[in-house]
């Protein structure tokens, strides 16, 4: 049984690192299957992401659970992608945009007041690509990521707005194993400027951050994708007014299936399970929905 005085110190450390863990989970860290393979230059590529996911329990840096905890979040992502060639390489460039929020917010009995529904960071990416071969299926691209505080930031209600710079370098590979399989491996580390206007007017600063996932993609048709992976997550521990934490940890296994409704449409959902948690809530479930549009 955990001591009051564990408690708040978990809510302290909640508090200050959970702002960004939607978004950052989400997006800036993360790749669904096909995202380093390339369309020809001159493309536009509209997308609408439902992203969600429900947590019951917390756990804390020494892997034991804080009972009576819970999060619940929804955020909505508007992104824009268009490819060109720069000197014969492909390139692109793409902007995100999320709202949404935080929902039933728990540690430790205790309920914490959090920001449901506000417009999130923009962050801006631009990827290139080294490697772009179509006939055989390969594909080697290093994104970008260029995160800007400037969405609804508050120092005592969490939402998904971090008021901090931060950048990510995410290389991708992309290849075929068979006709019919393929392989998508991708890696990535962020680092963090700092929170100035932390609870009480501290500075919050934040460790870097890594992370890796892969999916095995079966085509079912030409229509039709199957892809299973997982997600892991380390770093990013957190020190708030010269108080250290302890690292960030989550693993997520997942699975996910897109489908063409029609040459220029796609629609993706996309489940998913915490395995793993450390100073972090352990997700239930996770859920993405993706509607793609080209032009």
């Amino acid at each position: 049984m955990k001591t009051s005085r564990e408690i708040r110190c978990c809510v302290l450390m909640a508090v200050g690192s959970v702002a960004a863990l939607p978004t950052t989970a989400a997006y800036a860290q993360d790749a669904q299957p096909g995202d380093f393979v390339t369309a020809p230059a001159g493309t536009q590529l509209g997308l609408v992401y439902y992203l969600g996911s429900t947590s019951d329990n917390f756990v804390d840096a020494k892997g034991n659970d804080v009972p009576a905890s819970s999060l619940d979040t929804n955020v909505l992502l508007l992104r824009y992608v268009y490819y060109f060639d720069v000197a014969g390489v492909r390139a692109d460039v793409n902007v995100l945009q999320p709202f949404g929020g935080l929902h039933n917010m728990r540690l430790g009995g205790r309920k914490i007041g959090t920001k449901e529904f506000t417009p999130g960071d923009l962050t801006l990416v631009g990827t290139v690509w080294p490697l772009n071969d179509p006939k055989k299926g390969r594909y080697f691209g290093i994104a970008t990521y260029l995160t800007l505080p400037t969405g609804d930031y508050s120092a005592t209600r969490p939402g998904l707005a971090a008021n901090r710079w931060s950048v990510a370098i995410q290389p991708g590979f992309r290849f075929k194993i068979a006709p019919k399989w393929s392989v998508d491996l991708v890696g990535g580390t962020t680092i963090y400027g700092d929170n100035h206007d932390g609870a009480g007017a501290t500075t919050i600063r934040k460790d870097a951050s890594y992370t890796a996932l892969g999916w095995l993609n079966y085509q079912a048709s030409d229509k039709t994708t199957l892809s299973f992976g997982g997600i892991t997550n380390r770093g990013g521990a957190e020190t708030i007014g010269g108080v250290k934490g302890a690292d960030v940890t989550s693993t997520t296994v997942r699975a996910d299936w897109s489908q063409m409704l029609n040459p220029t449409t796609q629609f993706l959902i996309e489940v998913g399970h915490d395995v793993e948690a450390k100073n972090n809530f352990k997700r239930d479930a996770t859920l993405t929905l993706r509607l793609a549009k080209f032009f």
